[in-house]
């Protein structure tokens, strides 16, 4: 059981706290009444600060520049020190647009051009078959050759002739699997190489 003494610190600290946070919660309520509000009624009020607006685009993540400088991606929140800003994303036109026509909840459509860049060959489907392909052979060429070495310990111990066709079966096997697996790494090679 607390002190009276302790209890009343408590409860103090938390009476602080909720205090703190209901400042917090008004700040930020504001915030959204003045973002969400029509940008012109706002811009007439002279009491009521912009501070900055959402700016979004189709597709988003596009990257936002005020002059050569890189300030985001969309969505962003700007303030209403850039004027102009310009965005750009790899496949569409640049956009430029200023401050004043950015409307809250409005997007600025981009356009498509068709020349995306090439992907890099990490990004690639190749890239991904040989990997998964030098996975799968790497495994099967461990699994078959751990085979073929218990058969031949088998066969060491007792003799049967029988265990030693095994051990080579899987002995075949397994080498075939890391001449496969050879081959698909050279070809990895080779395309990362040519890139």
């Amino acid at each position: 059981m607390k002190s009276p003494n302790e209890a009343f610190f408590i409860l103090i600290f938390i009476l602080i706290l909720n205090a703190l946070s209901v400042n917090t919660f008004a700040q930020e309520i504001n915030s959204t009444l003045i973002l969400s509000g029509n940008l012109d009624s706002l811009k007439s009020d002279p009491q009521v600060p912009i501070k900055e607006v959402l700016l979004n685009s189709s597709p988003q993540d596009a990257y936002v520049f005020y002059n050569d400088s890189l300030i985001g991606n969309t969505p962003l929140f700007v303030q209403n020190s850039f004027t102009k800003l310009t965005l750009r994303k790899s496949g569409y036109d640049d956009t430029h647009i200023l401050f004043d026509d950015i409307i809250p909840g409005k997007v600025v459509p981009m356009n498509y051009s068709g020349q995306e860049k090439e992907k890099s060959f990490f990004e690639k489907d190749i890239f991904k078959i040989l990997t998964a392909g030098i996975v799968v052979l790497g495994g099967a060429t461990a699994y078959f050759k751990i085979k073929a070495d218990n058969k031949f310990e088998e066969y060491e111990f007792s003799g049967n002739s029988k265990l030693l066709d095994e051990t080579r079966k899987y002995d075949l096997i397994s080498g075939i699997t890391f001449g496969a697996l050879q081959i698909n790494f050279g070809l990895l090679l080779y395309y990362f190489l040519s890139e």
